[in-house]
């Protein structure tokens, strides 16, 4: 087993379990209590990134295809627009893409953790450019998990699973205390910061922070984007922990 990989460097837009009750951003609640609430889900389920139109998304580890289609004509993928499900038997899972732009895949075809397998895109159910990645069991899917079925994707992207991603967890323990041991105010501090340099001119920060080459998701990035992602990524439980990690040994020398 070859283990998992990102889809995607870009950043994280909606997390799993994720809700929102603004459906148009205009500041007021469309949605008492929450969307996904009002449909009977217990959030979001699945993680969204920020993709771009045509950006390239890749196969999150080896499989086969089980789908490539408008998700209209499949049973389980209902307004995902161009969508493509893999199966994962080493893994017990199958993965949804959805909202891709297009796809070439078809049905039966193998396929390698980090192949492209399609474009996003804005198909179906979408009100801007983005990848939608779900998670689901192999068999014995229970659509009244009240997630219609899918998992916790989590785990198999950000866990030990991932081999681009799995050496940060050693230090992730250190890490954490390190952060919960600040003061509040420190916290704020240390918040500010990190917000104070993503929001920032390019020209504004010293270019030998920015152009930083730094991996991330087995893709090379620059430290632009490493912050720029720590940006969405606050306040999301472990991924946070590892944005503020990057950007601490970042902007250490930097202010």
């Amino acid at each position: 087993m070859s283990g998992f990989t990102l889809p995607t460097s870009r950043p994280i837009t909606q997390a799993w379990a994720a809700e929102f009750d603004d459906w148009d951003g205009d500041g007021v609640v469309d949605y008492p209590g929450g969307f996904y609430n009002s449909i009977g889900w217990n959030g979001h389920n699945g993680i969204d990134y920020g993709c771009h139109e045509g950006d390239p998304i890749e196969a999150i580890a080896d499989g086969v295809v089980a789908y490539a289609d408008w998700a209209g004509n499949h049973w389980l993928l209902s307004g995902g627009g161009i969508a493509v499900l893999i199966e994962h038997p080493a893994y017990g899972i199958q993965s949804e893409y959805l909202h891709l732009s297009r796809t070439d895949l078809q049905p039966g075809q193998r396929v390698k953790k980090g192949q492209v397998i399609g474009y996003g895109g804005s198909t179906g159910a979408s009100t801007a450019a983005h990848l939608h990645l779900g998670i689901l069991p192999l068999t014995g899917i229970n659509l009244n998990n009240r997630m219609r079925g899918r998992i916790d994707p989590t785990p198999y992207l950000y866990g030990a699973l991932n081999p681009d991603y799995a050496p940060k967890i050693q230090t992730q323990a250190t890490v954490k205390g390190f952060l919960m041991a600040l003061s509040d105010k420190q916290q704020t501090d240390l918040y500010n910061r990190v917000m104070r340099y993503v929001d920032s001119k390019v020209s504004d920060v010293p270019k030998r922070v920015w152009g930083t080459p730094i991996r991330r998701g087995g893709k090379q990035i620059s430290a632009l984007q490493e912050l720029a992602d720590a940006k969405t990524l606050i306040g999301k439980q472990q991924a946070t922990i590892d944005a503020l990690s990057e950007a601490v040994r970042k902007l250490g020398g930097a202010a």
